[in-house]
Protein backbone atom coordinates (compact mmCIF):
# COMPACT_ATOMS: atom_id res chain seq x y z
CA UNK A 1 0.00 0.00 0.00
CA UNK A 2 1.58 3.79 -0.66
CA UNK A 3 2.67 6.09 1.29
CA UNK A 4 -0.29 8.63 0.03
CA UNK A 5 -2.96 5.42 1.03
CA UNK A 6 -1.39 4.76 4.46
CA UNK A 7 -1.99 8.98 5.29
CA UNK A 8 -5.51 8.55 4.14
CA UNK A 9 -5.95 5.59 6.30
CA UNK A 10 -4.78 7.27 9.24
CA UNK A 11 -6.53 10.57 8.57
CA UNK A 12 -9.95 8.59 8.25
CA UNK A 13 -8.94 6.26 11.03
CA UNK A 14 -8.65 9.24 13.21
CA UNK A 15 -11.66 10.45 11.82
CA UNK A 16 -13.57 6.84 12.60
CA UNK A 17 -12.59 7.04 16.76
CA UNK A 18 -13.41 10.57 16.82
CA UNK A 19 -17.09 9.54 15.28
CA UNK A 20 -17.36 6.75 17.37
CA UNK A 21 -16.55 8.93 20.55
CA UNK A 22 -19.00 11.87 20.26
CA UNK A 23 -21.21 9.20 18.67
CA UNK A 24 -21.62 7.78 21.94
CA UNK A 25 -22.20 10.85 23.91
CA UNK A 26 -25.14 12.08 21.98
CA UNK A 27 -27.05 8.15 21.40
CA UNK A 28 -26.58 8.16 25.82
CA UNK A 29 -27.74 11.65 26.28
CA UNK A 30 -30.59 10.77 24.03
CA UNK A 31 -32.52 8.96 27.10
CA UNK A 32 -33.11 12.11 28.60
CA UNK A 33 -35.66 12.88 26.00
CA UNK A 34 -37.92 9.71 26.99
CA UNK A 35 -39.78 10.24 29.96
CA UNK A 36 -38.53 6.51 31.32
CA UNK A 37 -35.63 8.00 32.77
CA UNK A 38 -37.34 10.60 34.82
CA UNK A 39 -39.61 8.39 36.17
CA UNK A 40 -37.60 5.49 36.85
CA UNK A 41 -35.53 8.29 39.02
CA UNK A 42 -38.47 9.62 40.77
CA UNK A 43 -39.50 5.98 41.68
CA UNK A 44 -36.19 4.67 42.58
CA UNK A 45 -35.15 8.10 44.89
CA UNK A 46 -38.98 8.26 46.19
CA UNK A 47 -38.63 11.58 45.39
CA UNK A 48 -42.56 11.49 44.50
CA UNK A 49 -43.47 11.27 48.14
CA UNK A 50 -41.53 14.80 48.48
CA UNK A 51 -43.60 16.79 45.89
CA UNK A 52 -45.34 18.94 47.56
CA UNK A 53 -47.78 20.95 45.31
CA UNK A 54 -48.90 23.22 48.09
CA UNK A 55 -45.65 24.48 48.00
CA UNK A 56 -45.49 25.44 44.28
CA UNK A 57 -46.86 29.19 43.11
CA UNK A 58 -50.62 27.75 42.17
CA UNK A 59 -49.96 24.38 43.06
CA UNK A 60 -53.07 24.24 45.82
CA UNK A 61 -55.60 24.71 42.70
CA UNK A 62 -54.63 21.24 41.28
CA UNK A 63 -56.91 17.94 42.39
CA UNK A 64 -54.98 15.43 43.50
CA UNK A 65 -56.62 11.91 42.36
CA UNK A 66 -56.61 8.64 44.95
CA UNK A 67 -54.04 7.36 43.56
CA UNK A 68 -51.34 10.51 44.48
CA UNK A 69 -49.13 12.46 43.13
CA UNK A 70 -47.18 10.33 40.89
CA UNK A 71 -49.41 10.56 37.76
CA UNK A 72 -49.93 14.02 37.60
CA UNK A 73 -45.98 14.39 37.63
CA UNK A 74 -45.31 11.63 35.23
CA UNK A 75 -48.32 13.09 32.82
CA UNK A 76 -46.70 16.35 33.31
CA UNK A 77 -42.93 14.79 32.41
CA UNK A 78 -44.61 12.46 29.23
CA UNK A 79 -46.34 15.38 27.31
CA UNK A 80 -43.24 18.02 28.11
CA UNK A 81 -41.09 15.46 26.55
CA UNK A 82 -43.26 14.80 23.70
CA UNK A 83 -43.95 17.98 22.91
CA UNK A 84 -39.81 19.07 22.87
CA UNK A 85 -39.35 15.86 20.39
CA UNK A 86 -41.78 17.51 18.17
CA UNK A 87 -44.40 14.74 18.78
CA UNK A 88 -46.68 17.10 19.28
CA UNK A 89 -47.77 20.52 18.29
CA UNK A 90 -49.18 21.73 21.60
CA UNK A 91 -48.04 21.59 24.73
CA UNK A 92 -50.43 19.61 27.06
CA UNK A 93 -50.27 20.20 30.22
CA UNK A 94 -53.94 19.88 31.35
CA UNK A 95 -55.21 18.33 34.71
CA UNK A 96 -57.93 18.42 36.69
CA UNK A 97 -58.47 21.35 38.73
CA UNK A 98 -60.68 23.46 41.80
CA UNK A 99 -62.31 26.02 39.42
CA UNK A 100 -62.79 28.25 43.02
CA UNK A 101 -58.60 27.94 43.66
CA UNK A 102 -58.00 28.53 39.99
CA UNK A 103 -59.87 31.69 40.24
CA UNK A 104 -58.48 32.90 43.87
CA UNK A 105 -55.06 32.50 42.18
CA UNK A 106 -55.58 34.54 39.15
CA UNK A 107 -56.87 37.02 41.19
CA UNK A 108 -54.07 36.63 43.55
CA UNK A 109 -51.65 37.52 40.46
CA UNK A 110 -53.34 40.27 38.74
CA UNK A 111 -53.83 42.69 41.92
CA UNK A 112 -49.66 41.99 41.81
CA UNK A 113 -49.92 44.43 38.66
CA UNK A 114 -49.47 47.64 39.20
CA UNK A 115 -52.22 50.81 38.22
CA UNK A 116 -51.59 51.90 35.11
CA UNK A 117 -50.43 55.40 34.67
CA UNK A 118 -52.04 58.66 32.42
CA UNK A 119 -52.77 57.19 29.00
CA UNK A 120 -50.60 54.24 29.24
CA UNK A 121 -52.15 50.78 27.29
CA UNK A 122 -53.32 48.07 29.74
CA UNK A 123 -51.80 45.55 27.26
CA UNK A 124 -48.97 44.72 25.53
CA UNK A 125 -50.82 42.58 22.77
CA UNK A 126 -52.20 39.78 24.85
CA UNK A 127 -49.53 40.39 27.47
CA UNK A 128 -50.79 42.16 30.42
CA UNK A 129 -48.79 45.18 31.77
CA UNK A 130 -50.79 47.06 33.97
CA UNK A 131 -54.54 47.29 35.37
CA UNK A 132 -56.73 50.51 34.58
CA UNK A 133 -57.40 52.49 37.55
CA UNK A 134 -61.28 52.56 36.57
CA UNK A 135 -61.36 48.68 36.28
CA UNK A 136 -61.69 46.62 40.15
CA UNK A 137 -59.43 43.22 40.19
CA UNK A 138 -61.99 40.96 39.32
CA UNK A 139 -63.46 42.99 35.86
CA UNK A 140 -59.38 43.16 35.25
CA UNK A 141 -58.84 39.81 35.51
CA UNK A 142 -61.55 38.90 32.88
CA UNK A 143 -60.09 41.29 30.24
CA UNK A 144 -57.04 39.33 31.02
CA UNK A 145 -58.36 35.98 30.55
CA UNK A 146 -60.55 36.81 27.32
CA UNK A 147 -57.35 38.56 25.75
CA UNK A 148 -55.66 35.28 26.00
CA UNK A 149 -58.90 33.06 25.36
CA UNK A 150 -58.44 31.44 28.20
CA UNK A 151 -60.83 29.22 29.16
CA UNK A 152 -62.17 26.02 31.74
CA UNK A 153 -62.66 22.81 30.15
CA UNK A 154 -66.71 21.49 31.88
CA UNK A 155 -64.82 18.78 33.92
CA UNK A 156 -62.73 21.67 35.27
CA UNK A 157 -59.69 20.49 33.55
CA UNK A 158 -57.22 23.16 32.51
CA UNK A 159 -53.82 23.36 30.62
CA UNK A 160 -51.53 24.59 32.85
CA UNK A 161 -49.49 25.84 29.62
CA UNK A 162 -51.79 28.88 29.29
CA UNK A 163 -52.09 29.26 33.24
CA UNK A 164 -48.32 29.79 33.59
CA UNK A 165 -48.19 31.50 30.33
CA UNK A 166 -45.60 29.22 28.43
CA UNK A 167 -45.52 30.30 24.93
CA UNK A 168 -44.20 28.92 22.11
CA UNK A 169 -42.03 31.23 21.27
CA UNK A 170 -40.10 30.43 24.84
CA UNK A 171 -40.30 26.90 23.57
CA UNK A 172 -39.16 27.16 20.54
CA UNK A 173 -36.05 27.90 20.73
CA UNK A 174 -35.52 24.63 22.60
CA UNK A 175 -37.49 22.48 20.45
CA UNK A 176 -35.00 24.12 17.70
CA UNK A 177 -32.18 22.76 19.29
CA UNK A 178 -33.16 19.05 20.21
CA UNK A 179 -34.36 19.21 16.29
CA UNK A 180 -30.43 20.17 15.56
CA UNK A 181 -29.43 17.33 18.01
CA UNK A 182 -31.46 14.48 16.85
CA UNK A 183 -29.65 15.31 13.26
CA UNK A 184 -26.04 15.38 14.82
CA UNK A 185 -27.19 12.24 15.94
CA UNK A 186 -28.02 10.44 13.11
CA UNK A 187 -25.92 12.16 11.17
CA UNK A 188 -22.75 10.48 13.26
CA UNK A 189 -24.32 7.25 13.25
CA UNK A 190 -24.40 8.04 8.76
CA UNK A 191 -20.62 9.01 8.99
CA UNK A 192 -19.60 6.32 11.11
CA UNK A 193 -20.91 4.20 8.53
CA UNK A 194 -19.60 5.79 5.63
CA UNK A 195 -15.80 6.16 6.82
CA UNK A 196 -16.15 2.39 7.86
CA UNK A 197 -17.13 1.68 4.14
CA UNK A 198 -14.23 3.44 3.16
CA UNK A 199 -11.54 2.17 5.10
CA UNK A 200 -13.08 -1.35 4.29
CA UNK A 201 -12.01 -0.33 0.46
CA UNK A 202 -8.29 1.87 1.50
CA UNK A 203 -7.45 -1.15 3.53
CA UNK A 204 -5.75 -4.22 2.31
CA UNK A 205 -6.81 -6.20 5.42
CA UNK A 206 -10.23 -4.52 4.91
CA UNK A 207 -12.19 -5.05 8.37
CA UNK A 208 -8.97 -4.69 10.79
CA UNK A 209 -8.17 -1.34 10.85
CA UNK A 210 -12.00 -0.49 11.59
CA UNK A 211 -12.33 -3.42 14.01
CA UNK A 212 -9.26 -1.43 15.77
CA UNK A 213 -10.60 2.21 15.39
CA UNK A 214 -14.00 0.52 16.96
CA UNK A 215 -12.33 -1.34 19.74
CA UNK A 216 -10.47 1.90 20.82
CA UNK A 217 -13.44 4.07 20.47
CA UNK A 218 -15.14 1.18 23.08
CA UNK A 219 -11.96 1.61 25.37
CA UNK A 220 -11.84 6.20 25.84
CA UNK A 221 -15.70 6.20 25.83
CA UNK A 222 -15.48 3.23 28.80
CA UNK A 223 -12.20 5.04 30.40
CA UNK A 224 -13.81 8.52 29.59
CA UNK A 225 -17.00 7.29 31.50
CA UNK A 226 -15.65 5.65 34.35
CA UNK A 227 -13.71 9.04 35.61
CA UNK A 228 -15.67 11.84 34.38
CA UNK A 229 -19.29 10.28 36.06
CA UNK A 230 -17.56 9.64 40.42
CA UNK A 231 -16.01 13.16 39.10
CA UNK A 232 -19.94 14.41 39.00
CA UNK A 233 -21.32 12.44 41.59
CA UNK A 234 -18.80 14.24 43.91
CA UNK A 235 -19.90 17.68 43.37
CA UNK A 236 -23.48 17.31 43.54
CA UNK A 237 -24.52 18.62 46.72
CA UNK A 238 -25.20 16.43 49.80
CA UNK A 239 -27.28 19.60 51.45
CA UNK A 240 -30.29 18.92 48.94
CA UNK A 241 -31.05 15.35 49.51
CA UNK A 242 -33.55 15.54 46.91
CA UNK A 243 -31.67 16.68 44.05
CA UNK A 244 -29.24 14.62 45.07
CA UNK A 245 -31.21 11.47 45.06
CA UNK A 246 -32.45 12.40 41.43
CA UNK A 247 -29.19 13.23 39.71
CA UNK A 248 -27.47 10.48 41.29
CA UNK A 249 -30.19 7.77 39.37
CA UNK A 250 -29.93 9.58 35.89
CA UNK A 251 -26.05 9.78 36.25
CA UNK A 252 -26.49 6.41 36.72
CA UNK A 253 -28.71 5.83 34.09
CA UNK A 254 -26.55 7.68 31.67
CA UNK A 255 -23.68 5.84 32.75
CA UNK A 256 -25.27 2.30 31.85
CA UNK A 257 -25.66 3.69 28.55
CA UNK A 258 -21.93 5.03 28.13
CA UNK A 259 -20.85 1.44 29.40
CA UNK A 260 -23.29 -0.73 27.66
CA UNK A 261 -22.36 1.42 24.01
CA UNK A 262 -18.57 1.44 24.73
CA UNK A 263 -18.82 -2.62 25.51
CA UNK A 264 -20.90 -2.99 22.17
CA UNK A 265 -18.89 -1.44 20.24
CA UNK A 266 -15.85 -2.97 21.32
CA UNK A 267 -17.13 -6.47 20.73
CA UNK A 268 -18.08 -5.18 17.24
CA UNK A 269 -14.55 -4.28 16.84
CA UNK A 270 -13.13 -7.53 17.90
CA UNK A 271 -15.56 -9.37 15.87
CA UNK A 272 -14.43 -7.18 12.39
CA UNK A 273 -10.57 -7.28 13.71
CA UNK A 274 -11.08 -10.93 13.24
CA UNK A 275 -13.22 -11.01 10.10
CA UNK A 276 -10.21 -9.77 8.61
CA UNK A 277 -7.90 -12.48 8.96
CA UNK A 278 -10.71 -14.75 7.30
CA UNK A 279 -11.07 -12.53 4.90
CA UNK A 280 -7.67 -12.14 3.99
CA UNK A 281 -7.44 -15.93 4.01
CA UNK A 282 -10.65 -16.69 1.78
CA UNK A 283 -8.65 -13.85 -0.41
CA UNK A 284 -5.49 -15.68 -0.80
CA UNK A 285 -7.45 -19.46 -1.52
CA UNK A 286 -9.15 -17.11 -4.31
CA UNK A 287 -6.08 -16.30 -5.60
CA UNK A 288 -4.17 -20.01 -5.46
CA UNK A 289 -7.54 -21.22 -7.11
CA UNK A 290 -6.99 -18.64 -9.90
CA UNK A 291 -3.37 -19.39 -10.55
CA UNK A 292 -4.35 -23.27 -11.19
CA UNK A 293 -6.83 -21.87 -13.64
Amino acid sequence: MGAGKNVLLVFVSFLLVLSLIFLGIFWSLHTFLYPQVYEEAFSQSGAYNLVNLSQIDGGSFIKIPENGIEPIVNTLIENTLSYMRGGSEKLNLTLEVNKEKLNDFFLESVQKFRLCGPGEEPFNGIEPVCRPVELNVTNYLNQVLEKKNFTILQDEKVNLAEVFGINRTQTAKIRGYISSYSLALYGLAIFVLILSISIFFISESRTRWSGIDFALGGIIVFLGGTIVFPLIFSIIPNEIGFIQSISKEILSTLSGRIQTYSIVIFIVGIFAFVWSFFIKKRAEETQKEVKIK
